[in-house]
């Protein structure tokens, strides 16, 4: 459904330029051309509330459509380029975040809470390329890291960056299929969409006095222990949960 959305926007948005077109010769101008379709997927995405993170597909779909085809390149080059780009972005069409990397100030202040807790299983749920798993499984050699991941390209770089870390795994499978009983600290990057399911799974698989932590979105109807602000280029807020 999201994909189908997104897929309206850009069209609806090229039909409407064209027929300006037809109307005021400045639609013409490539760029001006360009510009407004641009602008008017991004207003259909704003009206059919889709997450913010597509207006800067929106923005650069048909300009680099554009480019591609004065480029002239091969129509398996085009296949290409597009595999790569499912096998990285794979949940993006489902509604999950695209793949977003966690900045170090995340991983300090996860490292912090870890320490804090004196945990000795962590999984990371959504970890990408183990931007935060890795350095916190090379921090701490006594944590047992798990990073979960279903694109399959970040899972393989994840894998292969923790390939010497001998307390570190790199799991590509779905973690509602597993049981969090094990953990002492879950921390996830995920999605709205997908939250109040995980929150549900963590509330009821996590043992007492054990930590959550949610990166940029809130759990519903959950009200954190604590809440650390980001001073990075994101301002990215932890969302940390104690289980009851």
């Amino acid at each position: 459904m999201i994909l189908l959305r997104a897929i309206f926007c850009q069209f609806f948005a090229l039909a409407l330029v064209f027929i300006t077109a037809y109307w005021l010769p400045i639609f013409h101008n490539p760029i001006v051309f360009l510009l407004a379709q641009c602008g008017m997927a991004i207003a259909g995405s704003f009206l059919l509330h889709q997450p913010k993170w597509w207006i800067p597909i929106h923005l650069v779909f048909l300009p680099s459509v554009f480019i591609f085809f004065t480029l002239a390149l091969p129509a398996w080059l085009y296949l290409i380029i597009t595999l790569v780009l499912i096998l990285i972005f794979w949940g993006t069409v489902r509604g999950d975040v695209p793949l977003f990397l966690s900045s170090n100030e995340v991983t300090h202040a996860v490292a912090g809470l870890l320490q804090q807790e004196q945990a000795k299983h962590f999984a990371d749920l959504g970890a990408g390329v183990g931007s935060v798993a890795v350095p916190v499984a090379k921090l701490f050699k006594n944590i047992n890291v798990e990073a979960w991941e279903l694109a399959p390209i970040p899972w393989l770089i994840s894998a292969w960056r923790g390939r010497n870390v001998s307390n570190y795994t790199a799991l590509r499978q779905n973690f509602f299929n597993s049981d969090f009983e094990k953990y002492d600290v879950v921390f996830a990057f995920l999605s709205p969409a997908v939250m109040p399911a995980v929150s549900e799974k963590i509330k009821r698989e996590m043992r007492s006095g054990t930590l959550f932590i949610s990166s940029s979105f809130p759990a519903p109807d959950w009200k954190p222990e604590s809440i650390k602000e980001m001073d990075d280029l994101r301002r990215t807020v932890l969302f940390c949960y104690r289980i009851d």
